[in-house]
Parts: C-alpha cells; structure tokens; sequence
C-alpha cells in the first residue's frame, strides 16, 4: 500500500487498470486531452524561477564563472605548471 504522507488514509489506492479494460481509442483520447491541456499552459508556468538553479543550467557566457555564493569547497589545482619530460622508449613491448 503507498504510504505517502499527502495521501488521505480514508481513501482507498485504486490499482492501476489491466491493459483490456480501457479500449485504446479510449485511452488516445485521453492522451490528447493531456496533451491539450500541458499545451495550454501559460509560459510562466512552464519555467523554473529565476532563482532557481540547475547543475546543467549554462548562461551563454563565454567565460563561466563558478557561483560566488555558493561556498562550495574545491581542491587546490595540484598540475604541475611544466609537465616532467618522458624518460625510456616510446613503445615499450
């Protein structure tokens, strides 16, 4: 049984219908009428608020900076500034 806190107790968890219970036009139809519906909304409604952030969000900048408010902990870049030069052969076999 779906536990859910936001579920009302008193009611009964309808079971999801078996394949031959709804006719497929029936089914179609209802698919359109969500389909109308989600169609209709207004834009607004459709985005994220402005504050809101998402990890692929990308604002076009052609150089990104990291967020200053964020705080995140990142580690200290530890490349060395001239790489050390390849010592023995190229293809050892």
């Amino acid at each position: 049984m779906d536990q859910s806190p936001n579920r009302d107790p008193r009611k009964p968890v309808q079971p999801a219908p078996e394949p031959s219970d709804e006719d497929q036009v029936d089914i179609a139809s209802d698919v359109q009428r969500g389909l109308e519906k989600a169609n209709n909304k207004s834009e607004s409604d459709r985005q994220t608020p402005p504050d809101g952030h998402k990890a692929t969000e990308f604002d076009g900048s052609p150089n990104p900076r990291a967020d200053e408010g964020a705080r995140v902990f990142k580690p200290a870049d530890d490349t060395p500034a001239v790489m050390p030069k390849r010592q023995g052969p190229k293809n050892p076999e």
